[in-house]
């Protein structure tokens, strides 16, 4: 967190990205590092494609090789000897977790921090540019060049765990005022121990997180192995959601998953903060279990969205009219399938989706029967 120390870029910091990719075991040779940076910067110009590397790519040719002046002998050495020791650091981490003495100490300095992105694909795959990021930082990545060399495969599926278990130990202790969480990752990293907390753990979430409005997490694949299956199944989630008195939106993105998501382990029975936004993509639930969730929110709720949602029982017809009758929202989103067991369907098609959300938020007050008619005999004749 030496980020943290440098007056002229902390203040700019405003969120702060935390990742799960794992770096090989031990830093690759001199020689490999060189011929991946090569690659990576082949693949960019194709003009490039037409020249063999110089052999051997060394500190001082590599820049000349792939037309990057700013790649001087001192800029690609000490990103050579960062990689290495990003390689040893991770080592410590995988291990022990983070310092919590050193994170929270670094939180107390980011006056300005407001949003945490735990997540698993970053080696290899961020692109920052000047309008993604505030000058200083793109400049310090500037410096390192990308670390190149890792892994999607897990060495310890708990590693997730550890990171957000020492990030809600030491945002209670430093107290800075996080308004928004992100929780995203590859099938191939993250893990249901994610969600692996102590009864302390979350007593000090509602600390961590109490200032927190905006809370988006990726559900991992929880039915691996029994362990996992009754890790998720036990409600932490629903215990870690809990734990945001001040929560308005949330998003929750599943997956394929061989067996149903339980959804009392997900929702809880309780009311969580003052919930404004509902974000549900690839989910598949129950009408009844459904309404009653939203039912509890009916004071606070006014925008639903619904991404590719399948229902085990009742129908989509019962279950928007059911949300007009008992709800007061002035704006619902559907889109991608969206299917239940009378057979009824949205398939991509706005105009249909539109005519739904005109009747469940009240500015039609007739259900668009036509236009769904239209809508799936169009679809069967495609």
């Amino acid at each position: 967190m030496n980020i943290s120390r440098c007056d002229h870029i902390r203040k700019h910091v405003k969120n702060l990205t935390l990742s799960f990719e794992l770096l090989q075991k031990e830093p690759a040779t001199q020689e490999c590092y060189l011929y991946w940076l090569y690659h990576q910067q082949v693949f960019q110009c194709a003009s490039l494609l037409q020249t063999a590397p110089p052999r051997p790519l060394t500190f001082a040719n590599i820049g000349p090789a792939v037309r990057r002046s700013d790649w001087t002998f001192d800029r690609v050495s000490t990103a050579y000897d960062s990689y290495k020791l990003r390689v040893e650091e991770q080592k410590t981490m995988e291990a022990l977790g983070m310092d919590v003495v050193v994170l929270a100490a670094a939180f107390a300095r980011l006056d300005n921090l407001r949003g945490i992105h735990i997540k698993s694909d970053y080696y290899g795959q961020i692109n920052i540019g000047p309008t993604e990021s505030p000058r200083d930082i793109v400049n310090l990545q500037k410096e390192i060049l990308l670390s190149p060399f890792y892994t999607r495969r897990s060495r310890l599926r708990d590693v997730g765990r550890l990171h957000l278990r020492d990030l809600i130990r030491a945002a209670s202790v430093a107290g800075p005022k996080i308004t928004d969480i992100n929780i995203s990752a590859s099938v191939d990293m993250m893990s249901p121990r994610i969600l692996a907390l102590r009864p302390e753990d979350l007593h000090m979430a509602c600390l961590a997180f109490q200032y927190v409005k905006r809370f988006y997490f990726s559900l991992p694949d929880y039915s691996t192995t029994p362990e996992d299956i009754h890790i998720f199944a036990t409600g932490q989630l629903a215990r870690l959601i809990q734990a945001m008195p001040n929560l308005e939106e949330l998003t929750l993105v599943s997956a394929t998953f061989t067996c149903p998501i339980p959804w009392a382990a997900v929702f809880g029975t309780g009311r969580w903060g003052s919930l404004c936004v509902l974000d549900l993509q690839c989910f598949d639930f129950h009408e009844t279990e459904f309404m009653e969730f939203l039912i509890r929110h009916k004071s606070t709720l006014h925008t639903v969205k619904l991404f590719c949602v399948e229902l085990y029982s009742g129908t989509f017809i019962s279950l928007l009219y059911n949300m007009r009758e008992n709800l007061r929202l002035t704006s619902l989103e559907l889109d991608g399938v969206l299917e239940d067991t009378a057979g009824n369907f949205l398939n991509y098609s706005y105009n249909a989706a539109d005519a739904l959300a005109d009747y469940v938020t009240r500015r039609n007050n007739i259900f668009p029967f036509s236009k769904l008619k239209q809508h799936q005999i169009r679809t069967m004749l495609d």
